[in-house]
């Protein structure tokens, strides 16, 4: 719970998702739109690798479908 005497610092803030962190309460929010998650400092560094690992798999599916795009015979009249 929040406390009366909570200095919210903005960690990060870009395009709707913002990451706030409140010292006194050793707390940092994680807020992406109109969803706000509180979680330990800790949670907050797993998440964010577990976030890289997505997106390097995202970027490999998108380039092997691609791969397998161009690799296709072309029809040609």
């Amino acid at each position: 719970m929040q406390q009366p005497s909570c200095e919210k610092i903005e960690l990060a803030n870009s395009f709707g998702v913002r990451l706030i962190y409140c010292k006194e309460c050793d707390v940092v929010e994680l807020e992406i739109g109109a969803i706000s998650l509180r979680l330990n400092p800790d949670m907050i560094q797993r998440v964010a690798n577990m976030m890289m690992k997505a997106s390097l798999k995202l970027e490999h599916i998108d380039a092997a479908a691609k791969a397998e795009l161009f690799s296709q015979p072309q029809l040609t009249h």
